[in-house]
């Protein structure tokens, strides 16, 4: 049967229109509005690749003034002080006396005006972040301004003033010459003024609509000495970059001192000497060449110096001077922080030579700065001490005669050079200890120690790691989580792991294995024993500390464990987070994490209580107290703990689970103190366990105890805001948070 030409039109048509109004709605993204999904709420439509809000829907959004005049089919929006204006048929967006410029314009789709969602929005200051591949967009106010950015300290900071620090990262190019700081939900001051841009550097400012942040981009004709690790911190609301300083001059005065000056602090140098090419080598940490001057021509003393760049991660200066006659120079004392000083020294004199167990030590009338190396044939430590005496207690020879060691001889090995030899029993390593007291040098050579016997044992309640050192170890044992291992690091310690055969497994130990790192400045043998499962474990030693004896618990063990371990008492300080005024995040049905975070903090102080310790609460009300008095606060009482408790939040509504975070500073305590409060959390709470990251949140970077900071859960997660308004939520997870405390004290401070 035919159809109808007419018909058949029709039908296409409606096809056509079918099609089309189905890929409108395909286009519909999901959109959130200060957390509140609205999309519901609104009408939007695709057009040209952009999405297009009905303008009525805006003006209500945004509790707008909205005037439409129908004979130029233009419409204006104001809002605040912001007023945007747009016109049919133009793709732009009159915003004050600027003009901005779109795909679609303002389109009327059933006599009502549709305009451009994300240049409107933004030009009333919001901003826009998508997600999940674009079909998720977020909708939210600044969480801060940015100010100001200036030089400070002479040039060699950046000041980055800002209404609150939100989430940072700092990137730096690959050649040195542009360094971005990428600011979450940040924008610019109307009255900022660019107080950098100068000769060699230019400052971009850069905002990225769909990811919510701010770029402030530098650029220099020259590399900026900066380096990412230590290089930024935060002060008050301000973040500061630090420069690296610059090699400045190198000078010989009238009175024969060499002085090496940079444009800013010079950390302490390492020097050596190499008699045989006569060279004094200066290795300044942190500094960068720049622009120098050099004045040494025709000295007597020094016949050339060369300056290299001689690593730059880390950053290392290196001065090379070649002496006419072989003198040496020593440090002086630092006048000022930017300036080293060098005088060509007296000779000195070391005295009583001895030999302890692992080791050799020597006094010096003054520092040396030794050359030490290792020969093979035969085995023996080999080290030359420049322009020095040998004194009282400087014996030819001393037999010593045991596992690592045979004798120590010493002899002068040329006009310039005392040598001290310790032969060998086989080849180790060793390290240099320098000691000052009263104007005496005491310096000690410690020989590495080894593994003598690595062994597993297994019983009905416990399984053992039994490790057997040569000599007495110097170890720390660390509990780490995903997957869950036991680290023994040993420090002054050869891996000698492959000289052992299979070492047994056990039912709770998956895996062993060894590696060696850096560990502040110091090489680390690391032992890992990956698990199969976790309960807990103590730490025992035998042989007179020659070994060392690790307890694994098995599981039906584990509460017989906990509830007679023993612990003694420490002072605890618990911070709960925000209060007063500050009400913190907001849950959707108003739930303020202030309120949880000080029901959860008053329930761990109890349960800690309970155990003998004692706590001390940063408030125990609903009071303000800023991020600093808290520091303070735990800091002047010389706390032994500070644990910070918080609710997250986040613009998804979906977005939920438990984070422990700690601030890698001097203390390096703090990531196992919040290793062992979030293995208990990540396991025990029943929420997305999202692990332990590192963050510079004031109040951990601060104290100058062992910290940690938790967020317990979403407030902005509807489910998990109802389990933080519930009594019993709050009370497992302080006793969670209690157990990992307990579990930290217990092996370090613990009896």
């Amino acid at each position: 049967m035919s159809v109808p030409r007419k018909f058949g039109i029709r039908i296409l048509l409606l096809i056509l229109s079918i099609f089309i109004l189905s890929s409108t709605a395909a286009a519909q993204n999901t959109i959130y509005f200060n957390s509140k999904d609205i999309t519901s709420e609104i009408e939007t439509v695709s057009r040209e690749g952009e999405l297009l809000i009905k303008a009525r829907d805006l003006a209500e959004l945004l509790d707008a003034d909205l005037t439409w005049r129908p004979a130029l089919k233009s419409l204006e929006m104001k809002s605040q002080n912001v007023t945007i204006k747009i016109m049919a048929n133009s793709r732009y967006i009159q915003i004050g006396n600027d003009a901005l410029k779109t795909r679609a314009g303002l389109q009327l789709v059933d006599n009502q005006a549709y305009i451009p969602l994300a240049k409107s929005i933004e030009a009333f200051g919001y901003l826009l972040e998508y997600q999940r591949d674009n079909e998720e967009l977020y909708i939210f106010q600044p969480e801060t301004t940015i100010n100001n950015v200036s030089w400070q300290e002479d040039g060699n900071q950046l000041q980055i003033k800002m209404d609150e620090i939100t989430p940072y990262r700092i990137l730096h190019s690959e050649d040195g010459r542009e360094i971005t700081i990428e600011i979450d939900k940040a924008v610019i001051d109307q009255e900022f003024s660019d107080n950098i841009s100068n000769n060699n550097y230019y400052l971009r400012v850069v905002n990225v609509p769909d990811r919510a942040l701010l770029r402030l981009i530098i650029k220099s004709r020259t590399p900026i000495p900066f380096q990412i690790d230590g290089g930024v911190y935060e002060y008050e609301d301000s973040l500061v970059l630090s420069f690296l300083p610059q090699l400045k001059d190198i000078r010989i005065d009238k009175n024969n001192i060499l002085k090496v000056e940079a444009t800013g602090e010079i950390p302490d140098a390492k020097t050596k000497y190499i008699s045989e090419s006569k060279k004094m080598i200066i290795d300044i940490p942190s500094v960068v060449i720049g622009n120098f001057d050099l004045d040494i021509e025709n000295h007597p003393l020094i016949k050339d110096i060369k300056v290299t760049q001689h690593d730059l991660d880390p950053v290392i200066l290196r001065i090379e001077a070649t002496m006419v006659n072989g003198d040496i120079f020593k440090p002086l004392k630092r006048e000022k922080n930017s300036l080293l000083a060098f005088k060509p020294g007296q000779r000195s004199e070391i005295t009583n030579l001895d030999y302890a167990a692992g080791s050799f030590s020597f006094d010096s009338s003054s520092a040396l700065n030794p050359e030490l190396f290792l020969l093979e044939t035969p085995p023996r430590l080999v080290m030359n001490l420049y322009h020095v005496n040998r004194g009282a207690g400087i014996l030819d020879k001393i037999e010593v005669n045991n596992s690592l060691i045979k004798n120590l001889r010493t002899a002068r090995f040329d006009e310039q050079t005392v040598r001290i030899v310790a032969d060998l029993k086989e080849l180790t390593g060793y390290d240099w200890v320098e000691e000052e007291k009263n104007g005496i040098y005491h310096y000690t050579v410690n020989l590495k120690n080894k593994f003598a016997e690595i062994r597993t044992e297994d019983n009905d309640k416990y399984q053992y790691l039994d490790i057997l050192m040569d000599s007495r170890a110097e170890y720390e044992v660390k509990k780490f989580n995903y997957p869950h291992r036991i680290v023994v690091d040993f420090k002054n310690t050869l891996n000698n792991l492959d000289e052992f055969k299979t070492i047994e497994k056990t039912s709770l130990i998956k895996d062993i294995r060894s590696s060696n790192y850096q560990l502040e400045g110091e090489e680390v043998t690391r032992l890992v024993f990956e698990l199969n499962d976790y309960y807990s474990h103590r730490v025992e030693t035998y042989q007179d500390k020659h070994g060392i004896k690790i307890a694994l618990a098995k599981d039906y063990l584990n509460k017989q464990m906990k509830e007679d371990r023993e612990i003694e008492s420490h002072l605890i300080v618990v911070d709960a987070g925000h209060g007063g005024f500050d009400p913190g995040a907001i849950g959707m049905t108003g739930l303020e994490e202030k309120v949880s975070n000080l029901a959860i903090a008053r329930e761990i102080a109890s349960q800690l209580a309970d155990k003998d310790q004692t706590v001390l609460l940063t408030r125990n009300s609903d009071r303000f107290h800023s991020l600093q008095q808290r520091v303070k606060f735990a800091n002047a009482r010389n706390a032994d703990l500070f644990v910070s408790i918080h609710a997250n939040s986040f613009n998804n509504p979906q977005t939920g689970g438990v984070e422990t975070y700690y601030n890698q500073h001097e203390n390096n305590q703090n990531r196992f103190l919040a290793e062992k409060i979030h293995d208990k959390l990540g396991r025990g709470l029943g929420i997305y366990d999202r692990g332990i990251k590192e963050s510079n949140f004031y109040v951990i970077k601060y104290t100058k105890m062992p910290s940690a900071l938790i967020e317990v859960a979403f407030v902005s997660n509807p489910g998990e805001e109802k389990m933080l308004q519930s009594s019993k939520f709050q009370k497992k997870a302080a006793s969670l948070i209690t157990e990992g405390i307990l579990d930290y004290l217990e092996e370090n401070g613990g009896k």
